[in-house]
């Protein structure tokens, strides 16, 4: 009999179940006619004999993880990986010649597979787990696979990823949690892909919540309600006479909010505190339009929350994410490195792809230099530490395989040292072909598509690096300097030859990134194949701000990280043309209801309320009506909470203010700003 387990295993799968050098060292013994002896039982075993006296035996119905071998690993081990790499060609030469292959297996789902497996699979404590979290209702990306190389199923949920390696085998399903396997997340991906199949079962991709119990109101209201009133106040007193003493407050509102699970609220409680913290310090992180659009988002939430909306509840509030998620064996690849500098503090962010759970990671160090000390920029930044054993330019351009790393809510990563858990960074090839969509974007096209269908912000996840994927070019159509703005910008082209821009702002803190993007892009460091970066829609359609250059003679290229050159002369182009009059307008009234936030509703100026006055009639003269009633609502609540100084009439104010500042955000996502 043959073993359909084994002869749907791929090397990447192996990976996946084992460690990728582990596969590589294998596949070269097999390679180098060093693999083992098989034989197949007629129970199915299979019996890989080696050289050095070992013996591996996979059995039916059990993970390679459980597989005896006489190595006594206690992990997979490379006796077992070579015995499995080496199993497909054994059953192709031990078959007839004349045998009749089998018809195609149909598409087979893990919503299949029945709770019966399930209990004799995993312990009684392990699937009474499971049915809490399912009582409680939680929320799952479904991706459904052809199982042809990393392309499988999987289920991204709160706190880690489940992917099904093998069909019909529950045996391979690995998460990418601490346990990794037969762990409670694999009954909730089962669970998920039922109702995925219930939903939509042609959609490559669908997105469920997962609930025995129907759920009513929607819990923590009152957590919901302490953050609600702090952030009136904020906004009636504004960051010019609130900055302070208002640390109790937010405490008790992050308690609540921390006792209730909502992890994007008081991820963007915490921004606001930050913020204001950043403004009573003379920080250059303070900026009047961030703190809008951070108390926009705890607005938005809270009231999306109440509402049976396109976005569950759960969702919008991130009931389901962990604070802290302790990951198995993962492999991570470097997509580049920013640097930001504020006074005498430099702080890192190296970017991460996870190709296994298609997701992105952030390494953040910062570091801060005393008043008799040069704080360091560029190149010189990139020799200091990010990770035990490598320099930030080092972790920057390379890959890294750990095991024992934590991720925090919003995907900031964490490395561990203690016990047996390590960490190693090698350098990559800047080979990203094998990154999965949307992590790698070959179609621009397809991408904006998906944008527009995406919820606003302020209902989508709380998390760094939202918006940063790596890009396959095609051909760089022109590279252009302008010294006013000091910005280096290329038309470029994707692999099916849909154009888009990248552009690079100069910055104290990266001296040498305008130069090396010029050169990248210019061809004088071999052909330029990747670029990574944040993303942003703008009028005139995508735009990225790049990170980093993967070229044929250079690898990859960290911009912020390269010392100070000289690019030579570029050509300098004409004159931009001006923002679009729609788009102008909107950035026009995100400024003035900023500049409310900055002042308080409470202490505006005359000269403000002209301003939102004017901004009302230039919105309505270009058709956005229900957008101008709510600015001149805005006014009136405005004019009405003067007078009366009653606490009602200042809550309608502060609520005016949230539906100006919401639709206004809506308006620029969907026209881009």
């Amino acid at each position: 009999m043959s073993r359909p387990d084994l002869l749907a295993l791929t090397p990447q799968s192996l990976a996946a179940l084992a460690n990728l050098g582990l596969v590589k060292r294998a596949q070269k013994d097999l390679e180098q006619g060093k693999g083992p002896r098989l034989e197949e039982l007629p129970d199915g075993t299979v019996v890989g004999t080696f050289e050095d006296g070992s013996t591996a035996r996979l059995v039916p119905g059990k993970a390679l993880k459980d597989s005896p071998c006489t190595c006594n690993a206690t992990s997979v081990c490379r006796h077992r990986v070579a015995t499995a790499l080496a199993y497909p060609a054994f059953s192709a030469a031990a078959a007839p010649s004349s045998e009749t292959p089998p018809p195609p297996s149909p598409p087979w789902s893990p919503g299949q597979v029945e709770d019966a497996a399930l209990e004799q699979l995993l312990s009684q404590r392990v699937m009474e787990r499971a049915r809490v979290y399912r009582k409680r209702g939680f929320l799952a990306q479904v991706r459904r696979g052809t199982f042809e190389g990393e392309d499988v199923p999987r289920v991204s949920l709160a706190t880690c990823t489940v992917r099904f390696l093998v069909p019909r085998d529950l045996n391979y399903a690995r998460c990418d949690c601490a346990a990794g396997l037969r762990c409670e997340h694999l009954p909730l991906a089962v669970w998920a892909f039922r109702a995925a199949d219930a939903k939509d079962p042609t959609r490559p991709e669908v997105s469920v919540e997962v609930a025995r119990e129907q759920v009513g109101e929607t819990p923590g209201g009152a957590a919901m309600d302490t953050a609600g009133e702090l952030m009136r106040f904020l906004l009636l007193e504004g960051a010019q006479h609130a900055s302070t003493g208002l640390a109790g407050r937010f405490a008790v509102a992050r308690a609540g909010l921390e006792e209730a699970r909502m992890a994007w609220p008081l991820t963007a409680l915490d921004d606001v505190e930050e913020l204001l913290g950043a403004y009573v310090s003379r920080s250059a992180r303070y900026v009047p339009t961030r703190l809008a659009s951070v108390v926009t988002e705890l607005f938005a939430r809270m009231r999306a929350a109440r509402i049976q909306a396109t976005v569950p509840p759960r969702a919008v509030l991130g009931m389901d994410e962990a604070p802290e998620t302790k990951l198995d064996y993962v492999r991570l690849v470097s997509l580049g490195a920013r640097l930001f500098a504020d006074g005498r503090e430099r702080r890192v962010e190296v970017i991460l792809a996870d190709p296994a759970a298609v997701g992105l990671l952030v390494v953040r160090r910062a570091f801060t230099w005393p008043e008799d000390q040069t704080p360091e920029d560029g190149h010189r930044l990139g020799s200091r530490q990010a990770v035990s054993g490598a320099s930030i330019d080092v972790l920057a351009r390379g890959q890294v395989v750990t095991s024992g790393a934590r991720r925090l809510t919003n995907r900031l990563v964490m490395f561990s040292t203690q016990g047996l858990q390590r960490t190693s960074v090698t350098p990559q090839s800047g080979d990203w072909s094998r990154l999965p969509s949307p992590l790698l974007v070959k179609d621009v096209r397809a991408l904006e598509a998906e944008w527009r269908d995406r919820p606003p912000r302020f209902l989508r996840p709380h998390q760094l690096a939202e918006n940063v994927h790596a890009f396959e070019l095609s051909r760089v159509v022109d590279v252009t300097y302008s010294p006013g703005a000091q910005e280096v910008h290329a038309d470029v082209e994707d692999a099916g030859g849909t154009a888009f821009r990248v552009e690079l702002a100069h910055r104290q803190v990266a001296p040498g990134a305008l130069d090396a993007l010029a050169e990248a892009l210019s061809g004088k460091r071999g052909r330029p194949r990747y670029v990574s970066g944040e993303v942003r829609r703008t009028a005139r359609g995508l735009v990225v701000e790049p990170m980093a250059v993967v070229c044929e003679d250079a690898g990859v290229i960290v911009l912020d990280l390269q010392p100070a050159t000289d690019a030579g002369a570029l050509r300098t182009p004409g004159v931009s043309p001006p923002l679009p009059p729609l788009q102008a307008a909107l950035a026009e009234v995100e400024g003035c209801l900023a500049d409310a936030v900055h002042q308080g509703l409470r202490h505006v100026v005359p000269a403000w309320t002209a301003r939102l006055h004017a901004g009302a009639l230039r919105v309505r003269g270009l058709g956005m009506k229900r957008l101008a009633d709510d600015l001149e609502a805005l006014g009136t609540k405005l004019g009405a909470a003067r007078a009366s100084g009653g606490a009602s009439d200042e809550a309608a104010l502060t609520t005016a203010w949230a539906d100006a500042a919401v639709r206004t955000t809506v308006a620029q996502e969907q026209l881009g700003g």
